[in-house]
C-alpha cells in the first residue's frame, strides 16, 4: 500500500495548477496596466506642450443605402446602390428635417 503523502490526489493537483494559471494572469493584468499608465503619462506629456486637437466635424451623417446599409461613397448618387446593386428608384425619398 501506499501512504497518502507521497502522491497529492487529483482534486489537489487539478487546485494547484488552477491557482499558479491565476496568479500569472494576474501578474499579466499588472503589467499590463503598468504599461497603459505608462503609455497614457508619455502621451499627455506630449499633447500638453501641443496645440489642442480640433474637434470632429460635426456634419450630417454619410447617407445609407436603404437595401444594405452601406455609407454611400461621395459624389453623385448614381440609380443604383454601388455596393449591393439595390434600385434608389424602388423607394420614395424621405422628406427633409425642417
Amino acid at each position: 500500500m501506499r501512504s497518502p503523502a507521497r502522491r497529492q490526489p487529483k482534486e489537489a493537483e487539478l487546485h494547484a495548477r488552477l491557482f499558479a494559471r491565476i496568479e500569472a494572469l494576474e501578474d499579466r493584468v499588472r503589467r499590463l496596466e503598468a504599461h497603459l499608465r505608462r503609455a497614457a503619462s508619455t502621451l499627455k506629456a506630449r499633447s500638453v506642450g501641443s496645440k489642442p486637437a480640433r474637434p470632429p466635424r460635426a456634419g450630417r451623417p454619410r447617407p445609407r443605402c436603404p437595401g444594405c446599409t452601406l455609407e454611400l461613397p461621395r459624389g453623385r448618387r448614381g440609380e443604383t446602390c454601388v455596393w449591393c446593386g439595390f434600385h434608389f428608384a424602388a423607394v420614395r425619398r424621405r422628406a427633409g428635417k425642417g
